[in-house]
């Protein structure tokens, strides 16, 4: 049997990369997936609803919406994030906000929507991802998109504490560089920098993530919560 057969997901920032990976696997395995993305693909194997997670109400809309559609929900992807490559230097408080605003309040506000649903249906699976920059304080990042990713990690333990009593479990994932369209983009001599400090010598690829989202999306994982699984090719060891 499918692993998640019988299962709801949303998977937030699912249009592309990492979570249209995370889209396809948990369709794979039997979930009912719901997505959500500033603007949608078609050809996704989900069904899409346009988020823009910067707006401090759409949380809460996003997370009715997806339960008006399918009556509950049981596994929420908090995959959805943006990158900011501002320096120290240069860093200005919008921008410090834009990406708080989507990495960590977003993350705390729909796991608390989903978490009502999880609660009435006998539990669930909350899944956030992280990076190795709110591990390691970053790179290739700036200061926002660091201190936002490892405030994900802290909240991920913050929530699993909360949520245990209601049988709703609270993991983690934090990648390094995946190859995505995202990071081929990225500068060579950047790639090659990354490269270099990672034991590994390579990039991840989506598929190496995404059969970690399965596990803990499923009843293979019911004993596991408030855990951070490292995905970095060894380029960050705890």
């Amino acid at each position: 049997m499918a692993r998640l057969s019988g299962k709801i997901a949303l998977v937030t920032g699912g249009t592309r990369g990492i979570g249209a990976g995370i889209v396809r696997a948990f369709a794979a395995e039997g979930a009912q997936v719901a997505y959500s993305g500033t603007r949608l693909d078609k050809e996704s194997e989900g069904e899409g609803f346009v988020a823009e997670l910067t707006d401090p109400h759409a949380p809460v809309k996003l997370m009715e919406a997806v339960i008006k559609r399918f009556g509950g929900i049981d596994i929420l992807v908090n995959n959805a994030g943006v990158g900011s490559r501002a320096s120290e230097w240069e860093l200005e408080p919008e921008e410090w906000d834009r990406v708080h605003a989507v990495n960590l309040r977003a993350v705390f506000f729909l796991a608390r929507e989903a978490a009502k649903s999880m609660r009435e249906r006998g539990g669930g699976s909350i899944l956030n991802l992280a990076s190795i920059a709110g591990q390691n304080g970053g790179i290739a990042g700036s200061p926002a998109y660091a201190t936002s990713k490892g405030a994900v990690i802290t909240l991920t333990r913050s929530l699993a504490r909360r949520f245990a009593p209601h049988r709703i479990r609270v993991n983690c994932l934090s990648p390094a560089d995946i190859e995505t369209d995202m990071t081929a983009a990225w500068p060579q001599e950047l790639r090659q920098r990354l490269i270099a400090i990672t034991p590994l010598a390579r990039f991840g690829e989506v598929d190496e993530v995404t059969g970690a989202a399965v596990f803990f999306a499923s009843d293979e994982s019911t004993f596991v919560t408030g855990q951070t699984l490292s995905i970095n090719g060894g380029a960050f060891m705890s």
